[in-house]
């Protein structure tokens, strides 16, 4: 346990719902602690974005990675330059979806996905995006992501606020029957997970689907969407956008409703706008779960 928690102790004993409680997983944090975090990461999301522009469309020499997905020469030279940038910066491990300098464990741990939604960007549709979050002792603090069609820079560090290109964001206050959830884009897993699926149609829940994970992560964080939920994204989708929405307002666990760690893998996970937390969590028992 860190120092920071020692005789941090709860004797409450009340029963609460998963949206009514916020556990504090880090000890407080001031935008200073992550000045230079924050501008190299915004640097390298930048840089990113160019390369991601660079074979937009134009071919981007798709291969087929062990699992199917797809995985570009862009894909590779943002992750080996991201280790790059990281490394002439920091003595941190680096954790990437195509290439790592080290594994999940404690101390600082930066996780990269160079292109969020790959599919989507071979594709040619524009909602592939940039990701890089800090995790100090499994837990999030900084997290950046980047859009580089619309020039769009999420940026959040843990108990400083959301911003999109410098403004605060906030989730909504919605109703599940009042808004868009995001599920999976693959059609297998819809059909696999179709009790989950007909379980937000009932609760009045509209569904958007598409091919982007930190996109629709961070639509929760800007309010366009109420949450999104799925079984096999990871810690490389998930660790930027964590941050980011959490601190607008939003809350991210696993599928049961449990805080994520990134002490370790995982393979699935649950982001909103808090209100329609605990439907989520019930719409997640339908699913299928994946073992990491």
């Amino acid at each position: 346990m860190p120092e920071w928690l020692n005789g941090v102790v709860s004797k409450t004993a009340i029963p609460v719902r998963v949206s009514e409680v916020r556990i504090l997983l880090s000890p407080p944090l001031h935008m200073d602690d992550f000045t230079k975090e924050l501008a190299v990461a915004k640097d390298i999301a930048r840089r990113a974005g160019a390369t991601m522009l660079q074979y937009f469309r134009v071919g981007s020499g798709e291969e087929q990675k062990a699992d199917g997905s797809p995985v570009t020469v862009a894909d590779k030279t943002i992750n080996r330059m991201v280790i790059e940038e990281l490394e002439k910066n920091f003595a941190d491990v680096v954790i990437g979806e195509e290439e790592s300098t080290g594994e999940y464990g404690a101390g600082r741990r930066w996780i990269c996905d160079p292109i969020d939604g790959t599919k989507a960007y071979v594709w040619g549709v524009p909602t592939a995006m940039f990701s890089l979050g800090l995790a100090v002792d499994g837990v999030p603090v900084l997290g950046v992501a980047y859009d580089p069609f619309l020039d769009t820079m999420y940026e959040a560090v843990r108990g400083n606020g959301s911003y999109c290109n410098g403004k605060p964001i906030h989730v909504s206050q919605k109703k599940l029957s009042e808004g868009y959830v995001a599920i999976t884009s693959s059609p297998e897993k819809t059909i696999r997970n179709a009790a989950c699926v007909e379980y937000l149609i009932k609760h009045g829940a509209r569904l958007a689907v598409f091919s982007g994970s930190v996109y629709k992560m961070c639509l929760v964080a800007r309010g366009s969407f109420l949450g999104y939920l799925e079984e096999g994204i990871s810690g490389y989708d998930t660790a930027a956008a964590h941050v980011i929405v959490e601190e607008a307002g939003g809350m991210v666990t696993g599928l049961d409703g449990a805080a994520l760690s990134y002490l370790e893998p995982f393979k699935a996970a649950i982001f909103s706008n808090g209100v329609v937390h605990d439907a989520l969590v019930e719409s997640a028992k339908g699913l299928k779960k994946l073992e990491v």
